[in-house]
């Protein structure tokens, strides 16, 4: 495989690796995992427990690319290693994550199954499914669309996703209005599903083309306008779509063309921002970037600069702020003891800071940082996706603008 031949085993990616930094142990890290791909596709060892403790355990926050001076692609070795196991595989995928992979293929049913199993996990709390329960609890909000006051002066494709729309809706919609408000329009594709991140980390490669080729026909049938979401973990499965199906002859092209058009909400957002006030309230506000909106999107600047643009200096920069949570999609419910513990490091530096505002861009963070939040102060609805905090900050500065209205209007003479 290419990408194993550029490695040139020079360690620049183990300060970067969270597993690796937790255990100090090289099978642990990029470095390790690619020898270890390379020994099993050459034979030299068997595709069994030890492969795949030491491709399981990756967080897939691709932090390592961004480290390496050779420009390694290690998701591709990564994946291709998964896809052996899955062939190959020593024990099966726990239940919890099947049920998940075929759940978010339909959201429809997935939005049916997070209410239901509200209900049903509080009362039988299955240990590899407790994680899930803070999001779970996560009430949809039923928010008004907002309708700008100009006409638009221009048209974005939305990415809804699979777990944003059934559980974080409120999310997708505070976003869609403050680009209303930025007099950018929105329209939501219907045949649009899953973008099949999960499947593509869990080896199961051809599901997640299938699902790449369904959203790229769902978006060509509409326009050829820029595709924004609300996720950082979809958001870089929808840019990979172009190398997902680079050897296809009948697809290529296409999702070359799809991938080029995707951009975070947030970028697109900054773009506009200056034609929408935002106020903030003094609090001490903090954030929790993607990992994948950071290391493949290159994105989390913009969340950064918005942030600091309602915030000021309230808003609180701290060392980890990159860094992985420990959710990684499954990962905290396949890995829950090592997930736990990437958490805490975090946690750590948080309890020093005490912020008021905990500010997410992904919806596994978002449930990661709830039950860190949870164990910190018990406060897990400080934990905010951001465009629901601009929102907020938005129509804060609209009712101050009308309530200075108000008041010039009983002051001024008739």
């Amino acid at each position: 495989m290419e990408e194993i031949q550029h490695c040139n085993k020079c360690g620049f990616c183990l300060p970067a690796c969270p597993t690796y930094q937790l255990t100090g142990n090289e099978l642990h890290s990029p470095r390790g995992r690619i020898a270890m791909v390379e020994a099993a596709i050459h034979g030299e060892i068997d595709v069994g427990r030890g492969l795949e403790e030491s491709l399981t355990y990756c967080l897939d926050c691709r932090a390592c690319e961004v480290a390496c001076p050779s420009g390694v692609r290690y998701h591709r070795v990564l994946e291709s290693g998964r896809n052996l196991l899955r062939k190959t595989r020593a024990r099966p995928m726990s239940f919890a994550v099947r049920q998940i992979l075929r759940l978010v293929k339909r959201p429809g049913r997935l939005r049916t199954a997070v209410r239901l199993g509200e209900r049903i996990m509080r009362v039988i709390q299955p240990r590899p499914l407790k994680p899930l329960i803070p999001l779970l609890g996560y009430k949809e909000q039923n928010i008004p669309p907002l309708t700008a006051n100009a006409s638009p002066e221009a048209s974005v494709q939305f990415f809804e996703g699979c777990v944003m729309q059934a559980q974080f809706s409120d999310a997708n919609q505070s976003a869609k209005n403050l680009l209303g408000r930025g007099r950018i329009a929105t329209v939501s594709p219907e045949r649009q599903g899953c973008c099949g991140a999960l499947h593509l980390h869990s080896g199961y490669t051809e599901d997640a083309k299938a699902m790449a080729r369904n959203n790229i026909e769902a978006f060509e049938d509409v326009n050829d306008s820029l595709i924004v979401n609300t996720a950082g973990g979809c958001g870089a499965m929808l840019m990979q779509y172009g190398e997902l199906l680079a050897d296809d002859p009948l697809w290529s092209e296409r999702a070359r063309r799809f991938s080029q058009r995707v951009r975070d909400w947030a970028t697109v957002f900054r773009e506009v921002s200056q034609k929408v006030p935002l106020e903030g309230q003094g609090q001490r506000v903090v954030l929790q970037n993607s990992c994948h909106l950071v290391n493949v999107e290159h994105a989390g600047e913009d969340s950064v600069a918005l942030l600091r643009t309602v915030a000021g200096d309230t808003f609180i920069s701290y060392p980890e702020q990159d860094r992985c949570c420990g959710s990684a999609g499954t990962y905290n419910i396949e890995h829950p003891a090592w997930a736990s513990e990437i958490l805490e490091s975090k946690m750590a530096l948080l309890t020093t800071i005490a912020p008021d505002v905990l500010i997410v861009n992904n919806p596994g963070c978002h449930l990661q940082m709830r039950q860190g939040m949870s164990r910190l102060n018990g406060n897990t609805e400080s934990v905010q996706h951001i465009a629901v905090y601009l929102e907020r900050a938005a129509e804060r500065a609209e009712k101050r603008t009308q309530r200075e209205g108000a008041n010039y209007a009983k002051t001024s003479p008739t």
